[in-house]
């Protein structure tokens, strides 16, 4: 796939100064591959500072930026001296018609308190690297002389407690034999604005220390740390862990720990030349060197270099190893940072942490589902009515008052998560309007962004880009429902950007020119529902409430695709093209039913599980990669309802489709008995394995209208 546009870089590392006080032996400028060090000039000139000003604010007019961040970074920066370091900001301000935020990186050693007043006057971040307590910090952080470093940065620390508007955090590489709890004890002691636990710079030709010995130590580190944070030290703000607890829990969210994305950083070396992303130097040597210099070469030239559009592809998912293509946590991990992927082959590879990732990920899954059961239990004494029958809960034409108690409890925490999102941004509250919004998809998405963002959470789309939580989309919100959009039964094609954000790039939205034949399409595969099943189409068209036409970018063109996620609830994600033209309306009707039955299941599993929380992975007939149980059981409860419809195909529907139908229920057939019998290995939790039981008798259906009666027994949730 061909890369659309440009890298567009929004954050500058430079290098002020290219020595350093200390001798960190884990550094990856000093101690790596790359020793391009030796040969740069200790400090960035007088001339490289003005040219970078000026390439800076030629790149701003070029590009389009409307803000940039300028990281001066080292070695030690505060080797070039803290005034050095204020003038050059405040030139850099000048120049730029833009906001540019500043920041260092320090060691904190050289940190004083004139210089501290110095950055609070000119606000300049700060951001301390520091591993924690003596006795962790001594064991990697030593002066040239081997002397400890400790006390100079812990009062550097100390001193930024009393300048909150410019202190960013703190950055603490981990070494496994120091305990996470002997950390967060340090820490704790601390008003830290954000703490980021970073795993040892490695690659597969140099594997993460001491994991030769133990090869799960890093895992059983990681997974520690979690449940310390998570259970003793959650008003810690540690940067990983929420993000990836955020999106584990269905948020969008992202942190350049990890591979998906886009290139936005660009690094200046003190002699100049412009390189990549600077910690790639742990690969090989000249592995960050870019065409060019400040003198002779504009940013964006350097933009369009190979070497930065090699970079871009590694970012995106075709340009994972195919494993990591085929992995159930890629949307996740990203397939790892870049500079953990390199071996001799170059970086088409999982990450060295690919086993940490997958240990840590589902950790996160099962932990999060064990707290989503106890809110529940919390709040409620029974989660589910006192008497819910599965058997009608499964079937679409007695399911209505099953399916009305969970929409009402689902509608009631999205009008609360509303309200509360209008009262954080002081917009007016008009009840009958919340009543009407609070089912709408874009308004659950956007009402639980804008609470998370309160609580200082950012939130990023699934390939890694920062989105934009604004106010101003209630305006938007507002304006639908006065158009009459919110209220009709399916809000079908509509540019909404909480029903389109959460996706990034990774996902192409079909434009306005083809809506009008999209609502058609939508029309006719809905009419073929309501002819088969008048029940099934009025249960989709109550559960669901928006239709999205969409791409994806990486797909055969000949595949139709289709998708839906817990994070935008009630939105269907569907593909109208095959080939080039518009998919068959039976095809579409596959597809809406299939997205349909996931946002049915995700809606029961609000209130019940069906899967006791496990880390183990299964196979699924339905796709190459393992799966979590819970994933081959959506598997189970789509598949069922989609031969139901094929059966209809193949007795009632047009000819030249009989052959087809025979194949997909054939398929089905053969699919949902290895299913079943992978199911039967797993552990299911009681409601769970009467749902099995229900779909597992639904599978042998065979009748021409593709139902069975289904009451001849009676299971109940009490």
């Amino acid at each position: 796939m061909k890369i659309v546009g440009i890298a567009k870089f929004s954050s500058f590392l430079v290098k002020v100064a290219s020595r350093c006080n200390l001798d960190c032996d884990y550094c990856y400028v000093y101690h790596h591959a790359d020793q391009s060090w030796r040969s740069m000039p200790k400090l960035l000139s007088v001339e490289h500072r003005e040219l970078f000003v000026h390439r800076l604010q030629e790149y701003i007019l070029q590009s389009g930026l409307t803000r940039c961040a300028v990281i001066f970074h080292g070695g030690e920066p505060l080797l070039a001296g803290a005034q050095t370091i204020v003038d050059f900001a405040t030139t850099l301000r000048k120049a730029c018609n833009i906001p540019v935020d500043v920041s260092i990186q320090t060691n904190g050693v050289l940190l004083t308190e004139e210089s501290l007043r110095l950055f609070e006057k000119n606000d300049i971040g700060i951001s301390l690297s520091l591993d924690g307590p003596k006795s962790a910090n001594d064991k990697h952080r030593l002066t040239r002389k081997g002397r400890s470093s400790f006390v100079e940065t812990e009062q550097a620390l100390i001193k930024l407690q009393q300048y909150p508007s410019i202190f960013a955090g703190v950055i603490a590489v981990i070494d496994v034999s120091t305990s996470s709890k002997e950390l967060f004890e340090y820490f704790d002691q601390f008003e830290i604005p954000q703490l980021d636990f970073l795993l040892p710079d490695a690659h597969w030709l140099r594997p993460p220390p001491n994991r030769d010995q133990v090869p799960t130590v890093y895992q059983e580190w990681l997974v520690d740390a979690f449940d310390i944070w998570l259970d003793q030290y959650p008003h810690i703000k540690l940067r990983t862990f929420e993000s990836l607890l955020d999106v584990c829990a269905g948020l969008p969210s992202g942190t350049d720990a990890f591979g998906l994305g886009d290139v936005s950083l660009l690094s200046i070396e003190t002699d100049g030349s412009y390189h990549d992303l600077d910690v790639l130097k742990v690969t090989q040597d000249g592995a960050t060197k870019l065409t060019g210099n400040l003198s002779d070469t504009s940013i964006s030239e350097v933009a369009l270099s190979p070497s930065i559009e090699l970079h871009r592809r590694y970012l995106r998912k075709e340009g994972l190893a195919d494993v990591c293509q085929a992995c159930d946590i890629v949307d996740i991990c990203g397939g790892g940072a870049l500079p953990h992927r390199f071996n001799k082959d170059g970086f088409i590879n999982p990450t060295v942490y690919c086993g940490e990732m997958k240990r840590l990920i589902n950790h996160i899954k099962i932990r999060l589902k064990e707290l989503l059961s106890s809110e529940r239990g919390e709040e409620a004494s029974c989660p589910l009515p006192e008497k819910f029958s599965l058997e009608n809960f499964e079937l679409a034409e007695t399911s209505k008052p099953s399916l009305d108690s969970l929409r009402d409890g689902a509608l009631a925490e999205s009008f609360k998560e509303l309200r509360a999102a209008l009262e954080l941004i002081n917009k007016p509250i008009i009840l009958s309007e919340l009543e009407l919004l609070a089912s709408h998809p874009g308004a659950i998405a956007w009402s639980k962004a804008i609470n998370a963002k309160k609580q200082g959470q950012l939130l990023h789309s699934i390939d890694g880009h920062e989105v934009n939580v604004s106010p101003d989309y209630f305006d938007f919100l507002q304006s639908a429902l006065a158009k009459g959009s919110v209220k009709n039964t399916w809000d079908v094609g509509l540019n909404d950007f909480w029903l389109r954000a959460p996706f990034g790039k990774t996902i192409i939205f079909e434009g306005n020119e083809l809506v009008k034949a999209g609502r058609e399409l939508v029309k006719q595969a809905m009419d073929i529902v309501k002819k088969w099943r008048p029940a099934l189409a009025t249960e989709m068209t109550e559960t669901c409430r928006a239709v999205q036409f969409i791409r994806d970018p990486m797909a055969d063109p000949r595949k139709i695709v289709s998708f839906s996620d817990n994070s935008v609830p009630g939105a269907l994600y569907i593909s109208i093209f095959q080939g080039e033209g518009l998919i068959d309306p039976y095809d579409l009707a596959d597809s809406l039913i299939h997205e349909h039955r996931h946002q049915k299941l995700y809606l029961f599993e609000r209130y019940a599980q069906t899967i006791e929380p496990t880390d183990k992975l299964v196979v699924s007939p339905w796709r190459e990669d393992l799966r979590p149980p819970s994933g081959l059981y959506h598997a189970v409860f789509v598949f069922v309802e989609l031969r139901r419809f094929w059966i209809y195909v193949r007795d009632c529907g047009p000819n030249r489709l009989r052959s087809r139908a025979l194949n997909q229920i054939a398929d089905s057939d053969c699919r949902l008995k290895q299913a079943f019998d992978t199911l039967e290995q797993c552990q299911l939790t009681q409601a769970g394995q009467k749902l099995a039981d229900i779909l597992k008798l639904a599978s042998k259906e065979n009748s021409s209208n593709g139902l069975v009666d289904f009451h001849s027994t009676d299971s109940v949730i009490a």
